[in-house]
């Protein structure tokens, strides 16, 4: 799922305790003992500052992967200079030991990582000061290509997001599209507005077209601030008809975003057809599909349309739910298989070890916090179901996993592709399972907790088939049945 998968929470039991420098890095001799090192963004170029108070420029490799790109050298004891952002100067840092954020990427990556084989033979070195660099540098190709993996130093942000909770957040669906063949200038499409949202309280509407941002052009530098910003924005927006150009200013709050956007009931020709346009799959949410299909199952809908053009995944038990919504009630009642998820050999053993089931069930839901699904199943034979491109992981696990049970018309476009599950992994903190430590937390001194603790990765972890162990790897996104392009 593009957001986390509750599974990993039965995987505490596993716990453990060569990116080299890249060819064109610097390998500086010293001169003497080195005092200290400062940066020159204008030159790209460190100064060493030797204790005999001699002074010496040396090369810097710039790394503009990252945002802020960094920049480093090589020294002859392999001791690496470094700073975080090569856009300013200033005193850059003395590096001697091995990052440990970037040791807790190796560890985590290399045990849970789908593709940790490749991993076990890219160690950090003493080079890999940054983090999110070594992070990248070590993804599968395919995952590079799909930016399905990421790394965060804001854990507690990527937690509530799951959940469906944004800070600093607009309350709009931003649509970046490029202006030039350079890929430089963007503008951005404003696919829906949340009720009650800054977005909403400040006018801004679904097909409003975005072309400033705070006076300035959006580029592939500042495009990013259209999903939130720490402090009031001023967006230059046209109307869907790219005229009646106006200014408008959003002041970011904290937003919990209802997923259950819209849903209505049509009657055309006889029939009642039940339309659910769904955001995200957020399990915190479970309850707003239960009283949206509630309303469906009372008012005798025979139809059903989920909407999920613009959704982009979140949670396997979120997709399990909906899907128990929608499928035969027969097989809801029967805990059918939904989907069958694979790891990495390791975690597959452990998985065969303990004899715990890699398998998903349709009415699988947590009795405690959500109604059973039976209340308010459609029981349905045939469901209609728009995907496009940008309908990707738990969007794709359920329009494709649904077949084996009824007819399912997919109507739009080729979807995502992305048939991986992914799961939030931190240091030492599960977050009251909402993550997957690495390592004993009292093993840990005070120093290295407060060097990791607001760190956390997002990798792929797993795959998933439907129950018959069908995939969809090979069409690389599941082909609509009515293709209908945007």
């Amino acid at each position: 799922m593009k957001k986390r998968v509750t599974l990993f929470s039965i995987l505490t039991i596993l716990l453990l305790m060569v990116v080299s420098c890249q060819e064109k890095d610097p390998v500086v001799e010293l001169k003497g003992e080195l005092k200290s090192v400062s940066y020159n963004p204008d030159s790209k170029s460190f100064i060493l500052t030797y204790n005999n108070g001699e002074t010496e420029s040396v090369s810097a490799m710039v790394d503009n992967t990252t945002n802020p790109p960094t920049a480093s050298a090589t020294l002859q004891d392999g001791t690496v200079i470094y700073t975080g952002d090569a856009t300013i100067g200033g005193a850059a840092t003395i590096v001697k030991d091995i990052n440990i954020v970037s040791q807790f990427v190796y560890d985590g990556m290399s045990l849970y990582y789908l593709w940790a084989d490749e991993v076990k033979n890219k160690r950090p070195t003493v080079a890999d000061v940054n983090p999110e660099s070594y992070f990248y540098k070590i993804l599968n190709n395919i995952d590079k290509q799909h930016h399905w993996s990421w790394i965060t130093d804001d854990i507690e942000s990527l937690l509530a997001e799951f959940e469906g909770e944004s800070r600093d957040a607009f309350g709009f669906q931003p649509f970046p599209l490029y202006l030039d063949e350079s890929y430089t200038t963007v503008i951005g499409f404003i696919r829906y507005v949340f009720p009650g949202s800054p977005a909403e309280k400040a006018g801004l509407k679904r097909g409003d077209v975005i072309i400033k941002i705070n006076g300035q052009t959006i580029t592939v530098n500042n495009y990013t601030m259209m999903y939130g910003a720490n402090s009031a924005t001023t967006f230059t927006v046209l109307d869907q008809t790219f005229s009646n150009q106006r200014e408008v200013t959003v002041i970011p709050a904290k937003l919990s975003a209802d997923p259950v956007l819209y849903s209505n009931i049509y009657e055309i020709e006889g029939k009642k057809i039940g339309y659910l346009f769904y955001t995200n799959f957020t399990e915190n949410y479970n309850s707003s599909l239960y009283r949206v299909f509630s309303e469906f199952k009372a008012a005798d809908v025979t139809d059903l349309v989920l909407d999920l053009r613009y959704n982009p995944g979140g949670g396997i038990s979120a997709a399990s739910y909906l899907a128990s919504l929608i499928a035969p009630e027969e097989n809801v009642r029967n805990r059918d298989v939904l989907t069958i998820m694979s790891y990495n050999s390791y975690v597959n053993s452990i998985y065969d070890q303990y004899k715990w089931e890699r398998k998903e069930f349709l009415g699988n839901y947590n009795s405690s916090k959500y109604p059973d699904p039976l209340g308010a199943n459609l029981n349905l034979d045939k469901v209609y179901i728009i995907a496009t491109s940008s309908s990707a992981s738990a969007s794709e696990l359920v329009t494709f996993c649904l077949k084996p049970f009824m007819q399912v018309e997919h109507i739009g476009e080729k979807t995502s592709g992305k048939y991986t599950a992914s799961w939030t992994i931190h240091p030492f903190d599960d977050f009251n399972k909402r993550a997957q430590p690495i390592y004993v937390a009292s093993r840990l001194s005070s120093s290295e907790k407060e060097k990791l603790k607001n760190w956390g990765m997002q990798p792929i972890v797993g795959r998933y088939t439907d129950k018959n162990n069908n995939d969809f790897i090979a069409t690389n996104g599941l082909v609509p049945d009515h293709l209908i392009q945007s």
